[in-house]
């Protein structure tokens, strides 16, 4: 390779080029997925006008960022070979892309091992890493035969050729995002509840959501008397077990289907997140781990991180369907929401809702912000008396030491987030969660209907699963001390709930009929999370109350299956569109003759 004097700067190429590669890679290689996995669905040219601007910043920034660092390798071949290339403007234009691929990929590489302190997830990807790895290979024999050629046989073409070739390809890339762009889908008419002949008492139904319950960890509580509410509801009414769908069992998911009866395909819900930015609708945001998107993932996290991304939980708007109560509240039923999810911003129509922008959570760890303001809740009539147990206060000292009474508190060895924080969270919110509720109630003791949603206990199993069963890891056992000091905590979490489930069930003049389920189950987790507990299959159903028959034999309940029982209990009939059938059914009071 002959010398020039003159050469361009190695850092102002490698930017230059990468941000031209990572344009054009990112439109056609990554922007397809970026837009499937976030579930993006454009409603205005104005809102695609912004897509395509911030998806052309993010992978220019990537892409001169990735190609910076990257191109270091390439200045030392230039120095080994005592010189600089023939044409260095054409060597970082040609092989730039190469080097951002592989520079992207490392660092999804590195990113997932800063997160989880693993690799393993590798291992189910070998064969397509040796794919990639031979691929590049070839590719850089190939740009080296196509650089030998351009900068000897066809010096009279000038780099910027590749340059408008590059900026031709990401403008291309953008036109084809915007025509396999899925449109909004419209929300489905599923009609209305039908009131059922003869009509019967109306006994107030308690409808609890506890995310992530588990009869694993419910049962021995329940045969061995620390959770003598629960018992008392099972002996009398009806169990089984909820099938949660869809791997690895994300709750937005599944309180979409469980909440209006309908798939995911229908309800649009599909992760746990949302995301909120200027310009754009709402979008979703996945948490699963993805090689092909960490990096990306990883500017997402910047973003919101500078505000222009808030994260929340998906809003009304993002669903498709009406949930249970709007069902209820349409035929005439007085409801009450308490923090179940899509509730937020709550319609001024529909009762008393305390929607789930209200209160921290564990969802607080991931930039999720709560304000308890009046228009988080309805009616605004009652807004100071309804956030009042959300009001910054200091959290229950007393609790947490019931919970957890060693005062030995240093973090244990296997966790890579701190456990006693998410405890703190957890207990603190579904406090505040009972609190409320038990407002309502005082307030109305008949309330025809309640729905509340506990958050609490999934995320203490997330936690605290290894140390109350250590037999579930084989492989990486947690210490001996901590399963000793820690292995107790979920059992008394359990009591809490219980007891204070008890006391919101002693409020009430008469009775109610109640109904519990989560939406998934818990156990050992086999993926790169940053916890050790993980969602599976089996959740919990329990239905008990005067007008619930007992059944000693347990059930398999699908998600379907929740808004036709809880129509049924409230003596409706679910709109035939929908596919569940009611798990338990109240009888009915002939109508007296006249």
């Amino acid at each position: 390779m002959a010398r020039r004097s003159s050469q361009p700067d190695v850092a102002l190429l490698a930017i230059g080029w990468g941000m031209l590669w990572g344009v054009a890679l990112g439109f056609w290689l990554l922007a397809p997925e970026i837009v499937d996995a976030h579930r993006i669905q454009i409603e205005t040219l104005g809102q695609r006008v912004v897509l395509t601007l911030a998806l052309t910043f993010i992978f220019a920034a990537l892409g001169g960022f990735l190609t910076l660092i990257a191109g270091l390798a390439l200045a030392g071949i230039e120095a080994a070979i005592a010189g600089p290339f023939r044409d260095r403007t054409w060597a970082y234009g040609l092989f730039g892309g190469v080097l951002l691929v592989v520079a992207y990929t490392l660092d999804s590489i590195l990113i997932h091992w800063t997160n989880f302190h693993s690799l393993d997830d590798l291992r189910r990807v070998q064969s397509s890493l040796a794919a990639f790895i031979a691929s590049c290979v070839v590719a850089s024999v190939v740009l080296g035969i196509v650089y030998r050629k351009v900068t000897t046989r066809f010096r009279s073409l000038r780099p910027r050729a590749l340059a408008w070739t590059l900026a031709g390809l990401a403008v291309t890339g953008a036109v084809a995002l915007a025509l396999r762009s899925a449109a909004l889908l419209p929300a489905p008419d599923i009609g209305a509840l039908r009131a059922r002949q003869p009509q019967r008492d109306d006994v107030p139904l308690l409808f609890v959501g506890i995310d992530g319950a588990t009869w694993r960890l419910l049962q021995p509580a329940i045969e061995g008397g620390t959770a003598p509410t629960l018992r008392a509801l099972a002996d009398r009414g009806t169990t089984g077990t909820v099938e949660a769908l869809w791997p690895p069992y994300w709750s937005g998911a599944a309180w979409a289907a469980i909440l209006t009866g309908l798939p995911r395909e229908v309800t649009g819900v599909y992760e746990d997140l949302a995301g909120i930015a200027p310009g754009l609708p709402p979008f979703q945001l996945p948490l699963a781990v993805s090689l092909r998107l960490n990096p990306i993932y990883s500017v997402r996290s910047l973003l919101a991180a500078s505000g222009v991304i808030e994260p929340a939980l998906p809003p009304r708007s993002l669903l498709r369907g009406k949930p249970v109560w709007e069902l209820l509240h349409d035929a005439g039923v007085d409801t009450a929401v308490v923090r179940f999810r899509f509730t937020h911003p709550p319609a001024a129509q529909m009762g008393v809702t305390i929607s789930d922008r209200v209160g921290n959570d564990g969802w607080t760890l991931l930039g999720v912000r709560r304000d308890p303001v009046p228009e988080a809740v309805t009616p605004a009539s009652r807004a100071d008396e309804l956030l009042a147990p959300f009001k910054p206060q200091a959290r229950d000292a007393d609790l947490f030491q019931r919970l957890l009474p060693t005062a030995d508190l240093h973090q244990p060895a296997d966790a890579l987030l701190d456990p006693f924080e998410q405890l703190r969270i957890s207990s603190d919110i579904d406090t505040r969660t009972f609190e409320v509720s038990e407002r309502i109630v005082r307030t109305s003791p008949a309330q025809p209907f309640l729905a509340v949603y506990f958050a609490g206990l999934d995320s203490v199993e997330h936690a605290f699963w290894q140390y109350r069963f250590p037999g579930d890891y084989p492989q990486n056992p947690p210490a001996p001390a901590d399963v000793e000091r820690l292995g107790a905590v979920l059992d008394r979490y359990v009591r809490y709930i219980d007891d204070r489930l008890g006391q919101l069930l002693a409020l009430y003049s008469q009775p109610p009929n109640v109904l519990i389920i989560s939406d998934h189950g818990h156990g050992p987790t086999t993926l790169s999370t940053a916890w050790r507990g993980w969602h599976e299959r089996d959740g919990i159903f329990l239905a008990s109350g005067p007008s619930i028959p007992h059944d000693v034999g347990p059930r398999t309940v699908s998600y379907y299956d929740i808004v036709p029982t809880i129509a049924a209990l409230k003596g409706f009939a679910a709109p035939e569109q929908l596919t569940g059938r009611a798990v338990v059914t109240a009888p009915v009071q002939a109508t007296p003759p006249r």
